[in-house]
């Protein structure tokens, strides 16, 4: 059945829309931390109003049409389902612009089109280094089996005699290249160099499948992850050139913390520590209790977030509990269930089958089964080195509370003596000064790395004592 707005777009004379609307539109914006432009081409045929997408900045997308399209005298909407993406506008005559709300990815922002072409936003990244002064900058490519991790070494040119710190940096969840890029925020290229400018060396590396490391990033494990870093360590102790003028570190973030305890807990070259807003407590706890803070601070119900807790709370259950093999039945029965109980928000746009595809695909994998039954206790217990604990006040992504308590209980004797555990209330979990403090805010903000995060790193790893 027709809806009352493609009703009325057939009841327009075409010239109306003609008039007011047809031709070419301009916009500039930005969203996650990237600046945009597109254009819109409105138009007709025997069917009615048309919406055609042209990327003057993206040269893999050229003109592409749209779907479910309605343009009248106030209104202006179109889905690009394949890429699926939303506009929801209207045409302001008095000012003689279209502005509405665009949709794609769970993101939601404002964007305004004009008649007249639009310059490209400019994204500030002040943090961001403009030269190497103070070190050198050394390529390399790191073996790890059939892997090669492509890889960059930061070497302070005015290091002191003898052996200095060398930090080997461990990135999250999700494909990341060597700097970490994010929303275009590049946190590891910025920690790196503020590293190197004082005195301490560090390794970054490319995810295996990213950048110019082979392999394939989505079917590896945690383990798989762990045993990249450890080729980091390996490499550095055989190199002519590092191997005994370093002290070898690990700086995890988030998930990277969690391969960094996986590979201190064995090999013994590893001297010292920082997890960085990274697990005190279970890869269970952590993304049960996310999913329900994430969906709240984006502004949706109580309601929606206790669900969405529980739901990846039975799906941990659950393929902790069956193999790969056997876990269907029981995921597709427990999903079933929730389906019935979701918030009419969520059943008005996802169907029950998407659904159930969604939460199989994201947690029948060994990557998540390895996540969720990861315990940072049974890693702490036999770490003897000096661990730096930080984690920020406002992060939804990696509640601070519970993760400082899990490191304060589990972190052993001789850890303790030398570790230090930091709460650092205004920060996200990306160690930026936050307002809304979400996860569509990181893009938003100029300041890629707090300087007292940076501050505290140096000066925590230059004050300990390494045998």
């Amino acid at each position: 059945m027709l809806n009352k707005q493609f009703l009325i777009l057939f009841l327009l004379p075409v010239q109306l829309i003609a008039q007011n609307l047809s031709g070419k539109w301009y916009s500039s914006f930005r969203i996650a931390g990237t600046a945009q432009r597109i254009d819109l081409l409105i138009g007709q045929n025997e069917k009615g109003a048309t919406v055609d997408l042209v990327f003057p900045d993206l040269d893999t997308l050229k003109r592409h049409s749209t779907d479910q399209v309605v343009v009248n005298d106030t209104l202006v909407a179109f889905s690009w389902t394949k890429r699926a993406l939303k506009f929801d506008g209207k045409f302001i005559a008095s000012e003689g612009i279209i502005r509405g709300e665009m949709q794609q990815s769970g993101l939601d922002w404002e964007v305004t089109f004009y008649r007249d072409p639009q310059p490209v936003i400019e994204i500030k990244r002040p943090q961001e280094p403009n030269s190497a002064d103070g070190y050198s900058v050394r390529e390399v490519q790191i073996p790890n089996g059939d892997v090669a991790l492509g890889a960059t070494i930061f070497f302070p040119k005015l290091s002191e005699n003898g052996k200095i710190p060398l930090v080997i940096m461990a990135s999250g969840s999700g494909p990341q290249n060597r700097d970490c890029e994010l929303m275009g925020h590049k946190p590891f290229l910025v920690m790196a160099d503020h590293l190197a400018k004082n005195g301490i060396a560090v390794l970054r590396f490319d995810d295996r499948g990213m950048g110019k490391s082979t392999g394939v990033f989505q079917t590896a494990s945690l383990k798989d992850f762990a045993s990249d870093i450890n080729a980091c360590v390996k490499f550095i102790k055989r190199d002519k050139e590092l191997g005994k003028r370093v002290q070898i570190g690990i700086a995890g973030h988030s998930e990277g913390g969690m391969h960094a305890l996986m590979v201190a807990a064995k090999n013994k070259d590893v001297r010292f520590i920082l997890e960085l807003a990274s697990v005190g407590t279970s890869g269970k706890d952590v993304l049960i209790r996310q999913q329900y803070l994430i969906p709240l601070k984006a502004g949706l119900s109580e309601e929606y977030a206790r669900w969405n807790s529980a739901v990846f709370a039975g799906m941990c259950r659950i393929i902790s509990n069956y193999t790969a093999e056997k876990v269907q039945d029981p995921m597709y029965t427990f999903l079933d269930s929730m389906y019935v109980l979701a918030p009419q928000e969520f059943r008005d746009e996802t169907e029950p089958m998407a659904f159930k595809f969604q939460i199989m695909l994201f947690g029948n994998n060994d990557w998540m089964r390895q996540f969720v039954t990861f315990e940072s206790k049974d890693y702490l217990k036999k770490i003897k080195v000096p661990i730096l604990v930080v984690n920020g006040g406002q992060d939804i992504q990696v509640p601070p509370t519970e993760a400082l308590e899990g490191y304060d209980k589990h972190i052993s004797k001789r850890s303790r003596a030398q570790s230090k555990l930091i709460l650092a209330p205004d920060l996200n979990h990306l160690f930026q000064k936050c307002n809304t403090c979400d996860i569509q805010e990181y893009g938003d903000l100029e300041e890629t790395v707090s300087p007292f995060v940076l501050h505290t790193m140096t000066q925590w790893i230059k004050g300990i004592q390494l045998d």
